[in-house]
């Protein structure tokens, strides 16, 4: 029987779309680097970060999501013959090749780490896929974002096996339109997080912190209109408490648009224009009662267009600095604090949602602490959330830690980046007093002109907080004296034996100084950025690390030298050539719970060292503020030592699961009797 000439042409044209994909395919195997691996796909970046999103419509994909570890990075469309993870290939008819399957991994909970979930994983660096269906219905006029609150250290998203975008830089949030990409009834996301770390990336590769991998925040698809607000801004003008400063910015630019700003409680409403860029800028007449610690004061406010709605709620407050001294709503203040790292209590992995802070910070305020130190890296935004609520003021930061690529331009845009997106996020938490753009970074040169584009991006977003950096200090002429001064003290211990008495008065001899010299030990934090930043902070470990340096040189034992610092420590003087508040961002000691013995590492000792700490530094009149190292003991890959700190660093006050150490009540009662009591309550 002939066929329908319609049915030859078919046939034809398929006949010739095989040849041509097996004429394609065999000069693929022709040249073998084609074979093992394909061009990259373009990533674009992620949009502009969406604010407020808590009061945006909102569908959380949080839960359960299924996993596939990708060591090898073949599941990239760009890995190789064997990669293509975002098409998703199925099973059909059960003669398809397919060395993957999603459907049927291994299960994981987002937000929350992988390697905290699955423990052969624990030591893992390297890609990971994270997996998740949704149900999607389009609607007309209408936009429909990926939100993720943060993932660690390099993103790439894809829908329907359609590249959306990548992501550099962890722990801050970020987003993009997926609406294109989106089809009514099932669709399939998948994420391929990878927690590598190299010189480059922020942070760099070596870090004193675990390198928690995947997604560690909310995820969440929004719907906005086509015209929606992006981000709005409301604080407190520091030098005029009756007016606070009001920004707000369009998604678009195509025209003017009524915007209305209301405050129910303050009896404000008022109507304002975008300019022709979709911007306002407005000074606004309110009489707000202000935000405190002792009075966590705040206001719904609700932002309207003609298309949405947004609301938060948003304290008002000031802060800012004088000469030495630091002023919370024109009051002096001291920052009583202590530091913490986003691990939760009783639980692995990082902390993420408002009940892992909840019960941080209200285990923190047993410390009778104002102030958080937010170290290294920045909190999913439920910590700022929180500590607006119970009235606990916070320094967050950004992960520029120890040596970063100062000179790769790379480097610098993921870490303007960062502090832009973490500033944006935060912007209105009045409980933020501080942005600090890193931590214990050596000076130099470059780094110099790094952090001051850093410092240059907050100013450009807000200039209503302080700003800071965790410094080191000291240099070999000032070590070099506190070796002096140690051996003064040694030489005229009564309990030192003969012969270490005879070592130290040997280096008295060389340095030419009698053994009845009065001397005492002065630090001068002199790093240049201090006149670029608004808050002289320093890390220093006084009791802990420095004795280590010297006992080799002096040849005297470690137990004698940490004695002896115990007798000198209060008399220390910490000083600043700038004329600013010093604040004390980290000294501490390590302690494993449930030692008491009369050694290193037990509780006792690390009681001794904060007692002689807080002696020092409430002699010390510049230092305006303390937050000591740290609140819990957090996991590290760099403390392997079995018994003790089993990958932990134990300079917590309290342990993992929770347990106070004898140093807790220590602090607890110097912030309650002895620091200023009075002005605590400002």
């Amino acid at each position: 029987m002939k066929q329908p000439a319609n049915k030859n042409i078919t046939k034809t044209f398929l006949f010739l779309v095989v040849f041509w994909n097996l004429n394609i395919y065999s000069e693929e195997l022709s040249d073998a680097e084609s074979f093992f691996s394909r061009e990259a796909p373009v990533y674009p970046k992620a949009d502009k970060l969406l604010g407020w999103i808590d009061s945006r419509n909102i569908t959380s994909l949080n839960g359960e999501w299924t996993y596939i570890i990708d060591p090898m990075n073949n599941g990239l469309p760009e890995s190789s013959f064997f990669g293509g993870f975002p098409k998703n290939k199925t099973q059909k008819t059960g003669m398809e090749l397919i060395e993957y399957n999603f459907e049927d991994a291994k299960k994981i909970q987002i937000p929350g780490a992988w390697n905290a979930q699955d423990e052969k994983l624990l030591f893992y660096r390297g890609p990971v896929w994270l997996f998740k269906k949704f149900n999607h219905s389009s609607k007309q006029n209408i936009l429909t974002h990926l939100y993720i609150e943060g993932s660690n250290f390099t993103t790439k998203v894809f829908v329907n096996g359609s590249v959306v975008g990548e992501f550099e830089g962890g722990y801050v949030p970020f987003n993009f339109d997926i609406s294109k990409f989106l089809v009514d009834g099932e669709n399939i996301l998948l994420v391929q997080t990878d927690n590598t770390l190299n010189e480059s990336t922020v942070p760099t590769h070596k870090t004193d912190w675990w390198p928690w991998g995947g997604i560690v925040g909310d995820v969440y698809l929004v719907e906005t209109p086509n015209d929606y607000i992006r981000n709005a801004y409301l604080q407190l003008n520091p030098d005029d408490f009756s007016q606070a400063v009001f920004k707000l910015q369009m998604a678009t630019k195509s025209s003017r648009q009524k915007v209305i700003l209301e405050i129910p409680e303050l009896k404000y409403k008022e109507d304002f224009e975008t300019d022709s860029s979709g911007f306002i800028q407005e000074n606004i007449i309110i009489t707000p009662e202000l935000w405190s610690p002792s009075n966590p004061k705040l206001y719904k406010v609700i932002i309207s267009s003609q298309n949405e709605s947004i609301s938060d709620e948003v304290g008002f407050r000031s802060i800012k600095t004088k000469g030495q001294k630091i002023y919370l709503n024109n009051n002096e203040i001291k920052f009583k604090g202590i530091a913490m790292h986003s691990e939760p209590i009783g639980a692995p992995g990082p902390a993420f949602s408002k009940e892992h802070f909840e019960k941080l910070l209200a285990t923190a305020k047993d410390l009778n602490i104002n102030f958080i130190r937010a170290a290294h890296y920045p909190y999913t935004r439920h910590l700022a959330k929180v500590a607006d609520q119970i009235g606990l003021m916070v320094w967050e930061e950004i992960p520029v830690y120890w040596n970063i690529d100062w000179e790769n331009p790379v480097t610098l845009e993921i870490a303007k980046d960062q502090i832009n997106r973490l500033v944006q996020r935060d912007q209105n938490r009045a409980s933020v007093v501080v942005w600090s753009v890193a931590n214990e970074t050596p000076f130099s040169i470059p780094r110099m002109t790094f952090l001051d584009a850093l410092l240059s991006e907050i100013n450009l977003n807000d200039s209503s907080r302080l700003t800071t950096a965790a410094l080191l200090s000291g240099n070999e002429e000032q070590f070099r004296s506190l070796v002096i001064v140690l051996a003064l003290q040694g030489a005229r211990s009564q309990w030192v034996n003969p012969t270490e008495k005879i070592i130290f008065k040997s280096i008295l001899d060389m340095a030419n100084i009698p053994v009845d010299t009065k001397l005492t030990f002065s630090i001068s934090i002199d790093d240049p950025l201090g006149k670029n930043v608004d808050l002289i902070s320093y890390n220093e470990y006084f009791g802990w690390y420095y004795v280590t340096f010297f006992t080799e040189q002096m040849m005297i034992p470690e137990g004698t030298l940490r004695r002896l610092m115990f007798e000198v420590m209060p008399k220390i003087k910490i000083s600043s050539s700038f004329n600013k508040p010093i604040h004390i961002s980290e000294f501490g000691a390590g302690a494993k719970y449930g030692n008491h013995t009369d050694k290193i590492w037990s509780e006792g000792y690390q009681a001794e060292v904060y007692a002689g700490q807080l002696e020092m530094l409430s002699r010390n009149p510049q230092v305006q503020g303390i937050s000591p190292w740290v609140l819990k003991d957090f996991r590290a890959m760099l403390r392997p030592l079995p018994g003790i700190q089993d990958f932990y660093n134990r300079k917590g006050l309290i342990d993992e699961k929770g347990n106070k150490k004898e140093a807790f009540k220590v602090l607890a009662d110097f912030y309650k009797n002895q620091w200023d009591e009075n002005l605590i309550q400002n």
